[in-house]
């Protein structure tokens, strides 16, 4: 091996860092005073013809943990790409983003592991902890010769080699394109008591590891000079014949010696790289002085809600863009959106510690996008993407701000990926709406957008709609079928015409997730390992919106800036360290300084939901009549046969041209200056209680609030509220400021005296128009 593995743990730099990380767990938080540190040295050789990858490394364990273990267990998460029978596979059914698996395999292979001197492989065996699949081999157990203690340190060298997987899943190969990640042997989580974390590599599940430092030495064939990019930096490039090999360290050797805003120094827990002869690589600068001024109401907010200005400040940042040679001119695009999730994130979750941060355009083809690693993701575009569709701006936010939940607070994406993914669902759809609006949908003809979208699907369909359109009519008495057109695109487009047919449509990326999870509602709770939701239906709506949806109504009962305290406690508390579900509900409540376990226990825990719905009846109050009593002395008085006594007749004029037998006008039942009585009905059904607020209108401009707790909404289901006076009610709104994206019906949450009567003329129009056209098209074949 080259180079790398004779020289020692990097210089001075490794004493400073052992100094800065004793500071760091000086301020432990409440479970877990500091996690394990993992540091690796590793050197790759790629031989590009037939895509193998010869791996060695040394490993250094810190235990920090309450108890000793004989056994070490390592991730071999290539392993997954081995065969169909790997629990990953098994998982999906044997397909990869679509696509059935029938060559491209990839594996793993530990050849020697030593402890010294001390040679261990004789003691290896896979282990199957989760669903004892003896086929799969993604985890590997080591038996240790003598137990790590409490605060002892131990040191491996790991030799390896591997088969790199056709990249149709986050990472492999794809021409000469190379999206490495997950590739090295790498150490589970050590949990003491609880032993070892170390999950299988499931369909459905992404990863979890200890922080530290990586310093990597990359071996491959010249044409790659210049054109890799890595977690943390590339520090170095030597040239070695018709090779280079690149030198990278994560996080960068002057990163290490800052303390970040948090007190801690930074660490990272995984190493990804990425090289392509075809890459253009650009820079685009991060500077917090050149966005404060523009979101001046969310700096004003998070200054008072955090306690100054000294605790939003952000460190400049350089995003280095890696660009496909067809995407290039949209780098600034991609930059600009990167920066957009360092400023907010950071803003509200504390600085990101880093020099650097990698965005990657993966080659066309290869499902190597939207994907996160440290300092380092994956985003995705088209070639004929505008700002208008949000492409490629939403998966650089999205994977951008990965860097925060997960990059910085590392929890188990095995057990709970909802603690990364869902809020960072809920982060990125808050800098999408602050940063670039509403989104404006688009219909796809073969790979070719067009703005608008169809407001009702085409008539007909399956036998009848092929039929009509000549795409399949079949020949009597035979199993044969004539396909005089055939599905295109290009057809579709003359059939559709959208430009005449279709109507624009701009969405909030608030109101898609709550979309979103309005499909899978209640069948699983949140807080569900990744691996053990019903289906991938559940853990997508569960893990992403569902997530998103509960955290952004958690703000409407705590109060934004509360909201802002609370999170910010947690992952300034949490940061460089592994937290779980409860540590997050503790240590919210305690930044926030509002005790809701309650919602956490109903959301986080449960499957309940709900929907508010109003009814509203309005009317005059009519005439007193009948008979009444002033006291329980008093006699009964008729009090409109008294009216009638007292009040002289009026003789009303003869109508002259009425005929004889009219009827008599009655008399109105109301007077205009009675007063106006109203009775609104709110109903919960469902199971959730929240804290609720409607809002009366009135038409003199005023309105009036009123609340339903959570302790009155145990006692029914339903509240009526009485009103009388001058003012007659225009409108009535329950959650008057949107709060609750969690009601699973909110076109029920209103009530307005008035009916607007065009919108459903306007939607009739457009619905006509479109079955105009298409039925147009079926009966002539095109017109």
């Amino acid at each position: 091996m080259r180079g790398m593995l004779a020289r020692p743990w990097r210089g001075a730099g490794w004493l400073v860092l052992s100094v800065l990380a004793g500071v760091a767990r000086a301020g432990g938080g409440p479970r877990e005073v500091t996690p394990n540190r993992v540091d690796y040295r590793i050197e790759a050789t790629v031989d590009t013809t037939l895509m193998r990858l010869a791996g060695h490394e040394y490993i250094r364990f810190e235990n920090h943990t309450d108890a000793p273990t004989s056994e070490l267990r390592l991730h071999l998460y290539w392993n997954a790409f081995a065969n169909n029978r790997s629990t990953h596979l098994i998982g999906s059914n044997g397909e990869l983003r679509g696509v059935d698996i029938e060559d491209g395999w990839g594996w793993q292979r530990v050849t020697s592991l030593k402890s010294g001197d001390t040679e261990l492989a004789s003691t290896f065996t896979y282990e199957h902890p989760d669903d004892g699949n003896a086929d799969d081999r993604t985890v590997l157990r080591v038996a240790l010769p003598v137990p790590i203690e409490p605060g002892a340190t131990a040191q491996f060298e790991v030799t390896w080699e591997a088969q790199i997987p056709r990249c149709r899943r986050r990472c492999g190969y794809q021409g000469n394109f190379l999206f490495i990640s997950q590739w090295f042997p790498k150490l589970g989580v050590f949990e003491g008591s609880r032993g070892w974390n170390c999950h299988q590599f499931h369909s459905n599940t992404e990863f979890f590891s200890d922080y530290g430092t990586y310093d990597v030495s990359i071996d491959l064939p010249g044409k790659y000079r210049g054109k890799v990019g890595s977690s943390g930096v590339v520090d170095n490039v030597e040239p070695h014949g018709d090779r280079v090999i690149t030198h990278c360290s994560a996080p960068a050797l002057d990163d290490r010696m800052r303390l970040d805003a948090s007190g801690r120094a930074p660490l990272v827990h995984d190493f990804a790289w990425t090289a392509d002869p075809d890459y253009q690589v650009r820079h685009f600068p991060f500077s917090f002085d050149a966005w404060k001024d523009k979101f001046e109401t969310e700096i004003t907010t998070s200054v008072r809600a955090f306690g100054g200005e000294k605790n939003i400040r952000l460190r400049n940042v350089d995003v280095q863009l890696l660009m496909q040679p067809e995407h290039a001119d949209q780098w600034e695009r991609h930059g600009k959106a990167a920066c957009a999730a360092l400023f907010f994130y950071g803003l509200w979750f504390g600085e990101y510690p880093y020099s650097q941060v990698t965005c990657v355009d993966p080659q066309w083809g290869s499902a190597a996008g939207g994907m996160e690693y440290p300092t380092l993701f994956t985003a995705g575009t088209s070639l004929w993407t505008t700002p208008e569709m949000h492409s490629p701006e939403f998966v650089t936010v999205h994977e951008c701000g990965h860097q925060f939940w997960y990059g910085l607070v590392g929890n188990n994406e095995f057990e709970a990926s909802w603690l990364d993914e869902g809020f960072n669902s809920y982060t990125d759809a808050e800098v999408m709406s602050r940063r670039f609006g509403l989104r404006s949908s688009t219909t796809d003809y073969s790979h070719v957008p067009f703005f608008g979208v169809a407001p009702v699907s085409a008539p007909g369909g399956g036998v009848l709609d092929n039929f009509l359109s000549a795409r399949n009519i079949p020949l009597p008495w035979t199993s044969f079928a004539l396909t005089p057109v055939r599905n295109s695109g290009f057809v579709n487009l003359w059939r559709d015409q959208p430009q005449l047919a279709f109507v624009e449509e701009f969405s909030d990326a608030r109101s898609q997730q709550r979309g979103g999870y309005l499909g899978d509602p209640d069948r699983d709770q949140i807080d569900t390992p990744a691996f053990r939701y019903v289906d991938s239906r559940s853990y997508g709506v569960n893990s992403y919106r569902r997530t998103a949806v509960v955290l952004r109504s958690l703000v409407g009962v705590v109060g934004y800036e509360p909201f802002l305290r609370g999170m910010r406690h947690y992952s300034e508390q949490w940061r460089f360290r592994h937290p779980y579900a409860q540590d997050f509900f503790d240590s919210f409540c305690e930044g926030a300084g509002v005790d809701v376990h309650w919602y956490f226990e109903d959301l986080f825990r449960g499957t309940g939901t709900v929907d508010w719905s109003i009814d509203v009846q309005q009317q005059r109050e009519s005439e007193r009549k009948g008979v009444f009593q002033a006291g329980p002395a008093d006699e009964f008085v008729a009090l409109d046969q008294k009216k009638k006594e007292e009040t002289p007749a009026k003789s009303e004029p003869a109508d002259e041209h009425a005929p004889a037998d009219a009827p008599k006008p009655s008399a109105a039942k109301h007077d205009e200056d009675s007063p106006w009585k109203a009775r609104v009905l709110v109903v919960r059904h469902g199971d959730l209680r929240l804290p609720l607020t409607i809002e009366l209108r009135y038409d003199d401009k005023s309105t009036e609030r009123r609340t339903w707790s959570r302790e009155d909404q145990a006692a029914t289901h339903w509240l009526s509220i009485e009103v009388s006076g001058k003012k007659k009610l225009v409108a009535v709104v329950i959650d008057p400021e949107r709060t609750y994206f969690i009601d699973t019906d909110m076109s029920n949450n209103s009530w307005f005296d008035a009916t607007d009567r065009v919108a459903p003329w306007r939607w009739t129009e457009r619905i006509f128009e479109r079955y105009v056209h298409v039925l147009h098209w079926q009966a002539g074949l095109g017109g």
